[in-house]
């Protein structure tokens, strides 16, 4: 895959995080421009971020009684983590 490639469909994955709520739209829009901004060596990284930030949304929702919102998040996060495995981004 290329650099390009990656730093596209990550932000393009965060993006559909954008409108999970208001509240979480400035954390996940200066992430998304993080990552579109990034070097290549810094994806990683930035992966890690990504994954924390999707599972604090995601608990947030589940804690709320949200079902809907947290079914939305779960089904970005489940996309995310699978490309961030896909790629090779994935930190152990």
């Amino acid at each position: 895959m290329t650099q390009q490639y990656l730093v596209g469909q990550l932000s393009a994955l965060l993006g559909d995080l954008e409108g999970a709520s208001a509240e979480w739209w400035p954390a996940v829009h200066n992430l998304r421009r993080q990552v579109e901004r990034a070097l290549p060596l810094a994806l990683p990284e930035l992966a890690d971020e990504v994954l924390t930030l999707t599972d604090a949304i995601c608990w947030v929702f589940l804690e709320d009684g949200d079902a809907a919102s947290f079914g939305r998040c779960a089904r970005s996060a489940v996309e995310l983590a699978e490309f961030i495995e896909a790629a090779g981004l994935a930190r152990c």
